[in-house]
């Protein structure tokens, strides 16, 4: 399935087109690209597909490196897990938030639990509910691009309602301060939240594939593989080739990996965009600027592994600013826990800044502090029960948006001829998550297909010859 570098070059008889980047996006891409007959070449610097959706062996296991979530509404996901056909492997389950004020847990899911729910008075109870459907009533995401998302909630629900709840939300989500925050993100959020709500108990549904979202990963590889795509892993771009033929701001002609140029017809990046920028010294200097100044949050997110359930929640959000961590994520109130070799997992993120100093922080730095205070979080947890404390970290996770910039989200159809970008910059004002991401996917494979509608396309019965040999 997976080809080494010095793999043969695509047969040049047909239109070729490089994907680089392995992760859930370039392979759905791949995937869809395949299908239309187009011959691909998957490009991978590591050596594992799958990128932030990839795994950690532990214990025998296969366990997320970073917590995925699969909501009942997301079709695009759900219609990848059918066509790869790992749908017997899915399973859907109910599942509910908290929060901790007060040194005290609280569910919030339900309409019961936002009437009851302590730490706001009847009336700002009442202003919450006001917010949550006004959100399902709000169609227009320029408008809500337009608002800054204090300003927005402060006026619906009140300065009572955006401390003890809205705040939390947006301090799980950014290391900064929020004025240059549009109202979008939490817009969006309520939308495909409330999307999974099912029946008069208001339940909210989410789903997981037994093995983590690599299960997926696997299935869209092996998917590629029978349509003819090459995957090639441990292998670096040095440079996208580009060269000055007419076209205004040139043309696309091939990858130089090493010592060698190989030609394509179209090459589509699924990296984060400063690291395109770099592989693309021949771009006119607007696009390399454009792609630069794309800014991302990071990601601090330690895994604790413990022998016993810690809480009922999936989520639980945290309304005391002096813990590090935004939220405890208890991924195994929705996996059962046989499917983790019998291990509870709780993630303990906490987006970060690039100015962040946590950036720097040692691994034994940061499980001393976080555990000091998970442990005042929960006194009465047996430290007995704590088998293990990994840490994880991304530097390029989500995707900073600030209010009246959506003009300078990069186009797929990027000026250079035949060079296309599909990552989670793009998906605004969606959320960064693997239903946004494999719905660009689809909407990328259909320029790029239109693109090259005049170029002769792969048979599919060939193609099925060939994967046979």
């Amino acid at each position: 399935m997976v080809l080494s570098p010095d793999s043969p070059t695509p047969d040049q008889e047909t239109a070729s087109i490089a994907i680089i980047g392995g992760g859930i996006g370039g392979l759905a891409l791949a995937y869809r690209l395949a299908q239309a007959g187009r011959r691909i070449t998957v490009y991978e610097r590591g050596d594992r597909l799958g990128g932030l959706a990839t795994f950690l062996p532990y214990d025998g296991v296969r366990v997320d490196r970073f917590y995925h979530t699969i909501l009942s509404s997301d079709m695009s996901m759900q219609t990848l897990i059918r066509e790869t056909g790992v749908a017997d492997r899915l399973h859907f389950t109910a599942t509910r938030q908290g929060f901790y004020d007060g040194g005290k847990l609280y569910p919030f899911n339900t309409p019961v639990d936002f009437a009851l729910f302590p730490p706001l008075n009847f009336f700002q109870r009442f202003r919450l509910g006001l917010q949550i459907i006004y959100a399902q009533l709000e169609r227009d995401a320029d408008r809500m691009d337009r608002q800054p998302v204090e300003d927005w909630l402060v006026r619906v629900s009140g300065r009572g309602v955006y401390q003890k709840v809205w705040k939390p939300l947006l301090r799980a989500k950014f290391d900064s301060e929020t004025a240059d925050v549009p109202a979008t993100y939490i817009w969006s959020r309520l939308r495909r939240m409330m999307a999974t709500r099912q029946g008069v108990t208001s339940k909210e549904m989410m789903c997981y594939l037994e093995g983590g979202y690599y299960t997926l990963i696997e299935a869209l590889a092996a998917a590629c593989e029978r349509l003819g795509v090459d995957i090639r892993l441990r292998t670096a771009i040095d440079e996208i080739v580009i060269a000055d033929d007419g076209a205004p701001a040139g043309r696309v002609t091939g990858l130089k990996i090493g010592d060698q140029v190989v030609p394509y017809d179209a090459v589509i990046s699924t990296l984060q965009s400063p690291l395109l920028a770099s592989l693309i010294p021949g771009a006119p200097a607007a696009v390399r600027e454009l792609l630069s100044r794309q800014e991302y949050l990071g990601v601090l997110c330690p895994l604790l592994i413990l022998k016993e359930r810690l809480t009922p929640y999936y989520v639980l959000n945290i309304t005391d600013d002096s813990i590090p961590f935004t939220a405890v994520v208890e991924t195994t109130n929705l996996i059962d826990p046989e499917h983790v070799g019998g291990h509870h997992l709780v993630y303990l993120p906490k987006y970060l800044a690039p100015d962040s100093a946590l950036l720097g922080w040692s691994d034994d730095q940061v499980r001393a502090e976080w555990m000091k205070h998970f442990r005042r979080m929960f006194p009465a947890y047996e430290e007995a029960n704590i088998r293990d404390f990994l840490v994880q970290r991304a530097r390029y996770v989500e995707p900073l948006r600030p209010i009246g910039t959506t003009q300078d989200i990069p186009p797929i159809r990027l000026p250079v001829a035949g060079l296309y970008i599909s990552n989670s910059v793009q998906v605004y004002p969606d959320l960064n998550n693997g239903e946004s991401i494999t719905t660009l996917a689809s909407r990328t494979a259909a320029l790029v297909l239109e693109d090259l509608a005049g170029m002769p396309a792969r048979q599919p019965e060939r193609a099925r010859e060939e994967v046979a040999l």
